[in-house]
This record gives C-alpha cells, sequence and structure tokens, in this order.
C-alpha cells in the first residue's frame, strides 16, 4: 500500500516526491512513474515469499498492489481504466465472439480517442490515457482469444497455431480479469501479454520453482534498464529537440543536421527501452515471463526460457541495417499484437500492402490524434515498402552477394547503419513533436529529406535500377 501512503502524503504536501522530481530535473507524474516501474520489483519479491504458496491469495495480491499504482499515479482518475474492464465483463456474457469483438474495439479506441481530446496538450503527458492504451490493445485481444474459443469448440480449422496458444474457451472471471489488467508490472507501460498466460501463471503451469534461474535473468535485465536509462538521461542532454526546433539548426552543416537529428531521434528510444527492461526485469521476478524450453547449445539438456514478456531485442537493435530490424526489435509485443490481431485479421482484404497500411492507420490512431503520429506510421509505411522492393532486387544480385563476401562488407556495413540511424531521426520527430508546426519546421531545416530519397522510389528510382540491373552486356 506504498502507493496509497504517498498519495496521502502528497494531498498533505508532505510527500518527498515533489522536492525529488526538482532535484533530479524532471516533473512529478515522470518520478511517480519511474517509482512505480521500480516498485514492481520489490512486490515481485514480496510475493515469492509471502504471497505464492497460497492460491487464493495470487490474484487478490495482483488486484491490490495493481490498484494502489493506479491510485498513486493517477488518483480518482483511475475510475476510467475500470470502466472498460467493467464494460467487457458484461459484454462477454452477452454477446458471441464477433460481436463482442467489434463492442470492445469500438468502444474501447472511442473512449481512448476521447481521453486524448481532453487530456492531450504539446508536450508529453502522463495521464490516465498511458495506461488506457495498454489496457486498450489487451482487452481488443481478449475479446479476440474468446471468438477463437469460441470457433475452437466448433472445430474451426482456420486458426492458427498462434491462435491456438490464446485462445480461451472460458471467460474470465471478474477478480481474474481486474488482476490482468492491474498487474503491477505491466500496468502503466506494458509489455501486454495474453489473458492465457496470465492465466496459466495463476495455475501453476510455469516453473517457478527454478527462482535461482530466473532471478538471474531478471537482475541482468533490471542492470540493463538502468543503464539504458542513464544513457538516456546524458543522451538527451547532448542531443535536444529544443535545439533543432531554433534557428541556430538551420545555420549548421545540412550533413549535421542529419546526423545529430538521428542520434537524437537514437537516444530518445532509450527512454521507452530503459522502462520496458525495468518492466521486463520485474515480470521475469515475478515469473510470469517463462516462454517454454529450448535445448542448451552446449550439453543439449533442455532450459527454461523467460523472454515471454520481452518488449526490446537489444543486439537487433542496436546493430539494425534497415527499418525492418527496428521493427523486429522495438516494441516486440505491440508488435505481435499489431500482426495477430489487425494485420492477420484483414488477410480478407486480399492485399498485403493495404493490410499493412490499415495496420499503421489503426496503430497511428491508438497513439493519438495528433498529426504527428500520423506522418512517423506514414513514413514507416512508405520506407518499409521501399526497402522490400529494394532488396528483393538487389539481394539476387552477384554484386551484392560478392560485397557482402569482401571486405567491402565493413564500409557497407558502415552506410547502412548511417542510413537506420539518420532516417530514423527523420522519420521519429513527428512523433515526438507531435504538432504539425513543431515537424515542418524540422523537416524544412531537413530539406524534406525523407520523401526526397522515399517518396519517387515506386516511379523514379526503381525503374532505373531494374533496368540497370536488368541491361544486357554488350558483345
Amino acid at each position: 500500500m506504498w502507493g496509497l501512503v504517498l498519495s496521502i502524503l502528497g494531498y498533505m504536501n508532505i510527500s518527498p516526491v515533489p522536492y525529488l522530481a526538482s532535484c533530479v530535473g524532471t516533473t512529478e507524474p515522470a518520478l511517480n512513474l519511474l517509482i512505480s516501474i521500480l516498485a514492481a520489483y520489490p512486490l515481485a519479491i514480496v510475493y515469492h515469499q509471502y504471497i505464492n504458496q497460497n492460491n487464493k491469495l495470487r490474484n487478490i495480491y495482483f488486484v491490490i498492489t495493481g490498484l494502489d499504482m493506479a491510485f498513486f499515479n493517477f488518483g480518482l482518475s483511475m475510475i476510467h481504466n475500470l470502466i472498460p474492464a467493467i464494460v467487457i465483463y458484461f459484454s462477454t456474457m452477452v454477446l458471441p465472439g464477433k460481436f463482442n469483438v467489434i463492442l470492445t474495439l469500438v468502444f474501447n479506441m472511442a473512449y481512448l480517442l476521447i481521453g486524448y481530446v481532453v487530456t492531450e496538450s504539446e508536450d508529453y503527458d502522463i495521464t490516465w490515457t498511458m495506461p488506457h492504451c495498454v489496457l486498450t490493445l489487451k482487452l481488443i485481444a481478449l475479446s479476440f482469444d474468446l471468438w477463437d474459443g469460441e470457433k475452437m469448440l466448433k472445430g474451426d480449422a482456420s486458426l492458427s497455431e498462434n491462435n491456438k496458444k490464446t485462445a480461451l474457451v472460458k471467460s474470465p472471471s471478474f477478480l481474474e480479469l481486474i488482476g490482468f489488467i492491474y498487474f503491477p508490472s505491466c500496468f502503466l507501460v506494458g509489455p501486454i501479454f495474453s489473458f492465457r498466460r496470465y492465466y496459466d501463471y495463476l495455475n501453476d503451469k510455469f516453473p517457478l520453482h527454478e527462482t535461482e534461474i530466473y532471478d538471474k535473468v531478471a537482475m541482468k535485465r533490471f542492470l540493463q534498464g538502468l543503464a539504458y536509462l542513464a544513457a538516456f538521461q546524458i543522451g538527451v542532454s547532448v542531443f535536444n529537440m529544443k535545439f533543432m526546433l531554433s534557428e541556430e539548426f538551420r545555420e549548421v552543416n545540412i550533413f549535421y543536421r542529419h546526423i545529430y537529428c538521428g542520434l537524437w531521434a537514437h537516444f530518445a528510444l532509450y527512454k521507452y527501452i530503459s522502462c520496458w527492461l525495468l518492466t521486463e526485469a520485474s515480470c521475469i521476478r515475478f515469473g510470469l515471463s517463462f516462454n517454454g524450453f529450448e535445448k542448451n547449445k552446449d550439453d543439449g539438456k533442455l532450459e527454461s526460457r523467460w523472454d515471454g514478456c520481452s518488449n526490446i531485442k537489444l543486439m537487433r537493435f542496436e546493430f539494425a541495417t534497415k527499418f525492418q530490424h527496428y521493427i523486429d526489435s522495438f516494441n516486440c509485443n505491440t508488435n505481435h499484437f499489431a500482426a495477430e490481431y489487425i494485420y492477420k485479421r484483414l488477410k480478407f482484404l486480399g492485399n498485403r500492402n493495404l493490410s499493412q497500411f490499415f495496420t499503421l492507420l489503426f496503430l497511428a490512431l491508438w497513439h493519438g490524434i495528433r498529426s504527428g503520429y500520423y506522418m512517423t506510421f506514414f513514413n514507416e509505411f512508405i520506407i518499409i515498402f521501399m526497402e522490400k522492393e529494394f532488396e528483393s532486387i538487389v539481394s539476387k544480385t552477384s554484386t551484392y552477394q560478392r560485397l557482402w563476401a569482401s571486405y567491402f562488407k565493413y564500409p557497407l556495413y558502415f552506410l547502412l547503419k548511417m542510413y537506420t540511424i539518420v532516417f530514423m531521426g527523420w522519420s521519429l520527430v513527428p512523433f515526438d513533436v507531435k504538432v504539425f508546426s513543431k515537424w515542418w519546421t524540422v523537416y524544412s531545416a531537413l530539406y524534406f529529406s525523407g520523401y526526397i530519397f522515399f517518396l519517387p522510389w515506386a516511379f523514379v528510382y526503381k525503374p532505373i535500377l531494374v533496368y540497370f540491373i536488368r541491361k544486357p552486356k554488350s558483345a
């Protein structure tokens, strides 16, 4: 009940949080968020020491600690996160799967968008809409899983293996639903996980006796999270948006501007990575992250995996040489949701590019109503479209294969790395500043280089590239 205590101290104007926030140069809501993320780790230790042995107390513990955390961060505004839970609980009882999915999707997205209209400003806001983002995806996924459960009972052969793993043939009880929503490690910033995972976790389907193994994994992730948090603080003090919005930014060399923007974005993303690493650490420490067994490469023995709640693949992110690497490594659980519950469910459209476009549109809408979100996901669409076609054409040539088989692979890797850093910065600018006037200011300083580089691909660059590759050799 630490959250309730700190909240009471806050109402009495004797809480240490405002003072600490001023000391470290951040806002009180941001510090509350960090305190909550860090608090989940000791809550996991307490759980294993005193709660795990009693089956009846497990879910209640998550309900109490999660609600306590919600009240600490949002006060009475936490009621907004309870309303959709109540709605889906009753809609599941009275509506068949398909209609429950439609109602859940429409209601939660509408509730979230109204929340944005009421609370959103030009700054980075920490309000009840932040956990509501996570909640919206969890409830939409839950409604689909219940529908898949209905299909499975009917013997529907169209269900994929992934659908079968998460399908639910029984609706959760109200207390199970609240525990699932307010699970203290994931309630605020994710990662999202299926109710099937939560149910199996509560019912001893995970090897929680291997505490020593996953405790070491959890501590490693926790320390990585702290390291990335420190790197974020240092990085944004050197590379910041304030400079890019200034007149001084236009006066420096155009190449410097692009590199500066790219490095700014790289460090700006560390804010999310640090949060995900810290929350993953507590998820592992709770034992929720169990992800099956795999053979040890050295002795062939089966070992348990604890990456079921991983939201970032650090090595792939840091060594990315194309934007697909960023998609594969960053915000993995949200990308998995988008693939399984949006992209693949749009198969009836009969067009992959169209399915991808609507998936990105959904994600932009899910983030907010500011123009910057839509520009960022549009940027992602045109970049991925170009990359896939460029790679499919070039990778088949003997020249490309010879380059990667020779010492030229090192300068080629360097060029690709610079390409991803520079254009990640360019594509991420609208997402960070959100409003049109700001991202237009930065884009004009960069001479709209991304659109010159990516937009003409299908009409100009691709035909030229194909011509030279297929050009017959002179006799």
